[in-house]
């Protein structure tokens, strides 16, 4: 048998809920998890219940609702966004496709079109190919007190390491470690916290400042006598 699709649903407007709701319940093949009209309360569900796809009903306040789009596309890429409203309108669907939403559902919801949706969510989900997760490994290097050279064991174990490594210094008034390595970094944690909502791979690896060992320099010749 196959797994229906898992739904969660946002809505200010308790009637779409309900609207919303109904439509779901009338289909075999979706099953809805959890709806509310708090985005905060709805995104912890989220990541707790890995739905195959979540519903937001834009209001007449839609900023909040496409800023909410755009959240879950950046931070949880495997559930399948739909967004929905009364108003069609092209300009409204361009929004929210922009923000990252896959679907668009007009309001109040024909059962035709939903079956649409739900069968492009299930080829969604189909075509995932899941990336193997890589294993990182940490090594934390600490003092009781300044002076001791934590710095200069945590940067000879790095460069011992085989695999590319990153460098973390969490004295984040007095830290030594571009100095050792001379470096000018441009970006501090102060950085990642204030972009901490939008984080992902290329954003962490565009504030890591990139570092290579010198190469070594060549040995001088060593002078050779040829007998006459």
């Amino acid at each position: 048998m196959t797994q229906p699709l898992t739904f969660v649903v946002l809505s200010t407007d308790l009637d779409n809920f309900k609207a919303i709701r109904s439509a779901l319940t009338a289909e075999a093949g979706a099953q809805l998890l959890a709806g509310g009209n708090d985005a905060d309360q709805l995104y912890e569900e989220i990541v707790r219940l890995k739905p195959s796809a979540a519903i937001i009903a834009l209001s007449e306040k839609t900023d909040a609702a496409l800023k909410f789009i755009e959240r879950l596309a950046s931070e949880c890429p495997s559930v399948a966004l739909i967004s929905a409203a009364h108003n069609n309108s092209p300009d409204v669907i361009l929004q929210s496709l922009r923000a990252g939403a896959r679907e668009f559902l007009r309001l109040p919801i024909s059962a035709d079109e939903l079956r649409t949706v739900l069968a492009r969510v299930a080829t969604f989900h189909a075509t995932q190919v899941q990336k193997p997760k890589h294993k990182g490994k940490m090594v934390a290097v600490f003092s009781s007190k300044g002076g001791c050279g934590t710095t200069f064991v945590a940067t000879n174990l790095a460069a011992s390491a085989a695999p590319r490594t990153c460098l973390v210094d969490l004295n984040l008034q007095a830290g030594d470690l571009p100095l050792f390595l001379g470096l000018d970094p441009k970006y501090s944690f102060a950085d990642m916290a204030e972009n901490r909502s939008r984080l992902d791979d290329a954003l962490i690896k565009s504030f890591v400042t990139p570092y290579s060992s010198p190469a070594p320099r060549p040995s001088s010749p060593v002078p050779v006598t040829v007998p006459a």
